[in-house]
């Protein structure tokens, strides 16, 4: 699989070891040049809100854990989705997670801006055909 031009990743996860081994991952498989990590989800929404003055935003993957302190993946997803629809349109939400509970398997699918739920560690296999399967018009 080629890498897509100018696709970034943004890892969202309070585990700094799952962070550094996705990082790895997504960058020795040439997944994506641009990985950004936060450990903390509003500091990646304030990063997404800087990005609003950009004429173009790259296309995004943001792999978002589910389970974190402050804010967990579904009180990301209810302040991201209050963002413009330039930024919303350009990222691709994926929501991964150890422990892959009934109530957040539903609570995930029924959410209309999360593409696909993924457990972790992630597996290449899985991750290649998410990201294929979400720029397949690109490849």
């Amino acid at each position: 699989m080629n890498s897509i031009p100018d696709l970034r990743v943004i890892l969202i996860d309070d585990n700094e070891i799952d962070l550094l081994l996705h990082e790895k991952l997504i960058t020795f498989q040439q997944i994506s040049r641009t990985v950004i990590s936060f450990v903390n989800a509003n500091k990646a929404l304030e990063f997404l809100s800087s990005n609003i003055a950009l004429p173009k935003i790259p296309p995004t993957i943001i792999l978002l854990d589910i389970q974190m302190p402050e804010m967990d993946g579904f009180e990301f997803l209810q302040a991201f989705d209050a963002y413009p629809q330039k930024i919303k349109s350009q990222c691709h939400i994926v929501m991964v997670s150890s422990s892959l509970d009934y109530g957040d398997i539903t609570r995930t699918n029924a959410n209309p801006l999360v593409i696909k739920l993924l457990r972790k560690p992630l597996l290449l296999k899985e991750l290649r055909e998410t990201v294929a399967g979400i720029f397949k018009d690109f490849l």
